[in-house]
């Protein structure tokens, strides 16, 4: 009886050390574990840097689609434009 006790407690102890070898050393350790969750921060602060600027786009695409007066200020001070015997002055500081 005493000898299934000692190996009863031997496997035990060989399953638990297991067990914390593959928590602190294996493929999926607590190191390996917090390594991706600081990974999966920076890829959806990406995320979310990325969605703002389609959407930024897409508020753009819309004024040049449907706003005239914006696509005209934006025509007259971005690119120099100007309506047919109107004179443009530019200042220059």
């Amino acid at each position: 009886m005493n000898k299934r006790l000692v190996i009863t407690l031997l496997a035990v102890a060989i399953a638990i050390a297991t067990v914390a070898s593959q928590l602190l050393f294996g493929k999926n350790s607590i190191d390996q574990q917090l390594k991706a969750a600081q990974d999966i921060e920076i890829y959806q602060a990406r995320i979310d840097s990325l969605q703002h600027a389609i959407d930024s786009c897409k508020i753009e695409i819309d004024r040049l689609k449907n706003n005239s007066l914006y696509k005209e200020n934006l025509l007259r001070t971005r690119y120099g434009m100007s309506r047919k015997g109107e004179r443009v002055f530019q200042l220059v500081p």
